[in-house]
Parts: C-alpha cells; structure tokens; sequence
C-alpha cells in the first residue's frame, strides 16, 4: 500500500469537528451530524418519514445539504445552515432522482446528479450565494430550473469539485461500464482515470478515491491525480463502499464485514470504527463527508479599491494596511499599463479604503517596511522600453511620509532587486532572495539570482550588504517572515533548469550571523504562497502546484505548521479563490488578512480585489 507513506506526510488531524453520514435503520434513512466523541444529532426531519440521504457539509462545519423525499423518483435537496437556523428546499421542475449534492470546498457551488434533457442523470451545480438568500427560520422552496449544467451526453453521478468548481471529478456510466472522469472547466476537456464508481476528491485535491468491483466483491482504490498511480486500499472477502478522506488525507468508507454497513477510518494498516453501533444491530452507515478544522473563522472585509491587482507590496503601521504597486491585467504579460504605482491605506477600524500619493515608480514584486512616521518601498520590476524583455529590476529606496502625504527617492540598493522578501527585525528590514531581471542581452529571461542579503537601518536609513550569503538554493516568488527573531522564508522558485522549479523549502536564518536551518518542508512544492504566524502556527494560502510536466494550477489550501511541533496538516479550511501572489498580514493579534492576488478561474486569467481574514 504505498499511498500509505503520502497519507503520513500530513500530521493527524484532531481539531476537525465535525462529520455527516447516512444511517438506515427500522425507522427509514436519515442524515447524522456528529462531532467525534459525541452522541450523533438527527439534521432530517424524522416525523416525515421521508428519506434523507447523500448529505455534505461545508469545512466550517455551519451548512449541510442532502436529498430527500419519499422515493428516489421523488427527490429534493434540503439546505441547512445552523447558524442562520435557516433551511431551504432545492426542487426539479419534474420529480426525478436529484442526488449527490456537493459544495465546492470554497462555498461558492452547489453540484449535484439529476435527470438532464435526454432524461438520463447528468451533472448540474448552481451558486450557492445567489439562491441561499433568505434569513430566518422558515422553509423556502426554490426551483433548479436556472441551475447550469456540465456534461448532458454523459449519465453521470457522484460530482465531486474540486474547491473552486474549476474542475470536478465524476462517475460516468458509458456503454454498460461505470468510469471514474474528470472534467476541466478551464479547457473543457475530459479525461476518463479509471474504471469504478463513487469518487472521493482529497481535501488537498490530489488523491481521488473509489471503489471496484473485482473477484466478486467491492475494494477501495486511490488513484495519484498527478501521477496516474493506484493502490488498492482495501482487500475485505466483503465490501466496501463510499470513500471519503479526512482533511490529513485519512481514507473512510463503509463496509458490511460484519454484517451490516460501518463506518471506518483507514488509520496506518488499521480499520478502526468511527461511529460505535451493536455489531447485530440492524442499522447501517454510509455516504461519509467531514468538515475542517472548525475553530477558524473565515470573513471578508472591503476589496481594495482600483483595478483588481496582485505582486503588491503590503504592511500593517498603526492601526492601517498600506498597499503599493502591483500587477494588473493577465498573468506572464507585461505591457507598460499592466505595471502600476497605486498606493492605499486601509483604516482597520473603519473598513475603509483610501487613495494616497503614488509611489514614484510603476512597479510590482517588491515589499514594503514600517517605521515611525514612514512606508518604505524597496526596488521592484518594472517596464522597460529599451531592454527585450521590456522589464528591468529597480534599485530605488522609495519613503512615504504619512503625515504630508508624499513620496521621495532617498537612496539605492547595491543591485537591482525584485520578487524577494523583505522582514523587518529589530529595526532593521532584511531583503533576502529575488533576482535581478534585467536581461543581460536580447532575449534573456533568466535573469540573476540573488544570494546576498541587502539590510536597510530603519534608523539611519542607511543600506549595507550582509557578510554573509542567502543558503542555497537561490529563491524567488518566495514569502518570507519573522518568528523568533529569524528570517524565514517559504517556497519558491528555484534558480536553473525551469521557470517554474518550484521549492519545498522553509528556511530560517538567523540575521546576526547568517547561520541557517532547514524546518520542516512543505508537503508541496509551490510559489507564490502568502504566509504569516498566527498564534504560534506557520500558515500557508493558496500559492500555485505543479500537477503535471507542464501543468500548473493557483490552489486556495490553507495548510498549518505548529511551530511546537514538526508536521503541517492541511486544516481543511480554504481560501474563496484559488490564487497566488496574494500577500498577508495581522489584521490584529487574532486575525490575518489575505489581500488579492491572481486566479485562473471559468476561462478567466486575471488579478483579483478580495480581502479575506482568518482568525482563530
């Protein structure tokens, strides 16, 4: 079972709360909502005697849907959200089998399997925000007739999307077999994975889970989205069923070995039974779905205002964020406008943003620095008419005063730098990482790495060069913070062989003397991340995967490392986009915002104005 060494790469996840599952018993089919260690809680209607069926729940453990009805040719789905009290029913325009429903882990689609034109099963999805509207207590019947459709030559069941709904993963039942097939949204293309039936998509959207039917009985497999490989994950006499994965990648199904359907999570080599029943009892479980870490919160605050950007700089300074330069327009082009020298303020407080003076260079890839009565700005890519590329790195030392309003050049760093970070510890800012752009001759798109670390005296606003050198490798399109009085800095392309030779690295390096060491990798390669510290935890959003010799896609994870401890988990909680570039900052102590950054998503290829904030 070799999937079983990448399933331990994530730690165990404790803090996720909550689970659904179907229960059928004497008294017909319901939906359970349970907390582990708790009794479960009944979320159907039992007095109505209808079925209850197929529930999910969303990672942050408010809102559950499933179908329901009085037979599976009379279906609809109920929509529960606990923290409205607030409960709606989803109806067809004719009864039929409406079934499988699935939100995108980012809440924004509904997907679900219902007769489609030719009167077969297909897949539909509409967005959950624009019909889930109503506030209060009382049931609200609503009709599918504008839901959107995918794929209507196929019979299709099981949609599972992938967090943003750019991609989702089906059973197709094609000419007497039953498929496993994903379809891209982005290219509209299918691809047909392997014979089975009931997937399961991973939380961290590469492993894909479902079941098989060979020698007589059914087994659970998982297929590697990225590089093709499946294991057999289960080899029971009897069978087992509906796979699902826990936010660490833990494999759950159901299987009747004793009789009757149970619910167990594959825990290293061990079956081990995660809902307690009488091994005799007359009842089965089924049709597993787990939420996230629970104990987040997720909000949005005002977009910035201006044209959708990413590549900005920020910082937080007194109760404000500042927000400089950027990119806008679509992703590797680079025409004079798509290069900006915006500056806001955002007032904490007030949830409002304001204009201010512009930077005096129209740039992107560059961080800012806090101090006093001042925003520092720190080289940068810009445009560049008389170089082929037409980009450069700058060398300018941009001061904001905040008081007058206004900027002015008042130095120069030793190289020209950009796509570095920039950490302010006691006083100082340290420029780590980043390239020199500029092309050495006509075409050159390499660039120079850099390996010095350039520290600018908030003090003195003087620049000097460390006496020491960035441990390879060469990095840039990295993030980077300060913990504990260390530089640490997190993923990362790499100098060489690609453009995108993404890292795993995060390294901390100790600004007295340059000595460096290696934490625990990223259970990923990426660029591009955002990362911050929140509460003793090193937290990862979004930032772009490599999933294929030259496929990438923007990801909306949020992964966590407790710095106490030496594994990242995924928490199981994600971004509303799936995006890179994007950068963070303490709103306050309890809270990060995410701000911008760039997505690809429903053929769009574009930067984005979203303010996100988690707290814990």
């Amino acid at each position: 079972m070799k999937y079983l060494v990448l399933f331990g790469l994530l730690a165990s996840c404790s803090s996720f709360a909550d689970f659904v599952y179907m229960k059928e018993d004497a008294q017909g089919k319901s939906v359970q909502l349970q907390t582990i260690g708790d009794a479960p809680i009944t979320l159907n209607n039992t007095a109505s005697k209808q079925w209850a069926l197929y529930p999910d729940i969303t990672p942050d453990g408010n809102e559950f849907i499933y179908s329901e009805g009085e037979s599976q040719d009379n279906l609809h789905l109920t929509y529960v959200n606990k923290k409205k009290n607030l409960t709606q029913r989803f109806n067809l325009s004719e009864k039929g089998m409406l079934i499988h429903p699935k939100f995108s882990k980012n809440g924004q689609w509904i997907f679900y399997s219902a007769p489609g034109p030719k009167g077969k099963n297909t897949i539909f999805f509409f967005e959950r925000a624009s019909l889930v509207s109503a506030q209060g207590t009382h049931l609200n019947d609503y009709s599918l007739a504008t839901a959107q459709m995918l794929a209507p030559e196929d019979e299709a069941f099981f949609p599972r999307p992938s967090s943003d709904g750019n991609f989702v993963v089906y059973q197709r039942n094609l000419a007497g077999k039953k498929e496993i097939v994903l379809f891209d949204r982005l290219e509209n293309t299918k691809k047909v994975l392997v014979e089975g039936m009931s997937p399961a998509l991973s939380f961290d959207e590469r492993l894909i889970a479902f079941t098989s039917k060979k020698d007589g009985n059914w087994n659970v497999y998982v297929i590697d989205r990225v590089s093709g490989q499946i294991s057999q994950m289960t080899s029971d006499l009897k069978d087992e069923m509906a796979p699902t994965f826990m936010p660490d990648n833990t494999l759950v199904f159901a299987s009747n070995k004793s009789g009757h359907y149970r619910l167990f999570k594959l825990q290293d080599t061990k079956w081990v039974q995660i809902v307690e029943a009488p091994e005799q009892a007359e009842v089965d479980f089924y049709s597993p779905n787990f939420s996230g870490e629970t104990n987040y919160k997720q909000a949005q605050r005002a977009p910035f205002i201006g044209n959708p950007r990413s590549s900005f700089g920020t910082v937080s300074h007194d109760g404000k964020i500042y927000m400089a330069g950027g990119h806008q327009g679509a992703e590797h082009t680079y025409p004079p406008e798509s290069f900006t020298d915006t500056f806001l303020a955002y007032d904490i407080n007030a949830n409002e943003w304001t204009e201010l003076a512009p930077r005096p260079h129209k740039a992107h890839g560059y961080q800012l620095a806090a101090f006093g009565n001042y925003i520092y700005a720190f080289g940068g890519f810009a445009y560049s008419a008389v170089h082929k590329p037409k980009w450069k790195s700058l060398t300018s030392i941009d001061r904001y005063d905040i008081k007058l309003n206004v900027w002015e050049t008042i130095g120069h760093l030793a190289s020209p730098r950009s796509s570095n970070v920039a950490v302010t510890i006691d006083d100082k800012v340290y420029l780590a990482g980043g390239w020199n752009s500029t092309p050495k001759f006509d075409n050159d798109a390499d660039g120079i790495f850099h390996d010095t670390i350039e520290i600018f005296d908030l003090k003195s606003e003087k620049i000097s060069t460390a006496p020491y050198k960035l441990p390879a490798p060469k990095r840039r399109a990295l993030t980077g913070i300060s913990h504990n009085g260390k530089i640490v800095m997190v993923g990362g392309i790499g100098e060489g062989a690609s453009h995108f030779d993404l890292l795993t690295n995060v390294t901390a390096i100790d600004p007295k003397d340059g000595s460096s060491v290696e934490m625990q990798p990223l259970p990923f390669a990426t660029f591009a991340p955002a990362a911050e510290i929140l509460k003793n935890e090193l937290m990862v959003f979004g930032g772009m995967f490599k999933t294929g010799p030259m496929n990438y896609e923007y990801v909306s994870h949020i992964y966590s490392l407790d710095l106490g401890k030496t594994e990242w988990r995924h928490t199981g909680r994600f971004l509303k986009e799936t995006k890179g570039f994007s950068q963070v900052f303490h709103v306050d102590e309890k809270t990060l915002g995410v701000l911008g950054g760039h997505h690809y998503f429903q053929g769009m290829d574009s930067p984005v104005s979203t303010f996100e904030t988690i707290s814990k």
